[in-house]
């Protein structure tokens, strides 16, 4: 087992925590990231969460939608325009995935957003 598991298996412990909620929003990251982890990301990098966090929710909303009602023209175009947001969030995302802390972070987004799309 890698140098990395015991402190990645302590952090994946804190999901589902409200441990950083004082930092951010309730239905933000810190609803299931340890508040610790997040205070290692730069202010830029908390914002883009937040950010992203906000698109992340948006998009959720537009699936759980697309899966009912696929000729929903509203929705299809909230669709197109999440997707354009989400094309314009790349370079960031991009730079952002070069620091460990905010990679594993997103990932745990991404997983999230993976399971409540299902």
């Amino acid at each position: 087992m890698s140098e990395n598991q015991p402190s990645r298996k302590k952090f994946l412990q804190y999901l589902g925590l409200t441990a950083g909620a004082s930092l951010l929003s309730k239905n933000s990251v810190a609803g299931f990231v340890d508040h610790t982890e997040i205070l290692k990301l730069t202010p830029v990098q908390q914002e883009f969460m937040l950010h992203y966090e906000k698109w992340m929710d948006a998009f959720i909303d537009v699936i759980r939608v697309q899966k009912i009602d696929p000729d929903n023209v509203e929705n299809n175009t909230k669709m197109i325009a999440l997707t354009e947001w989400a094309e314009e969030m790349k370079p960031e995302i991009s730079e952002f995935m070069k620091d460990k802390t905010f990679s594993l972070i997103y990932l745990v987004c991404i997983d999230r957003m993976s399971k409540e799309i299902k």
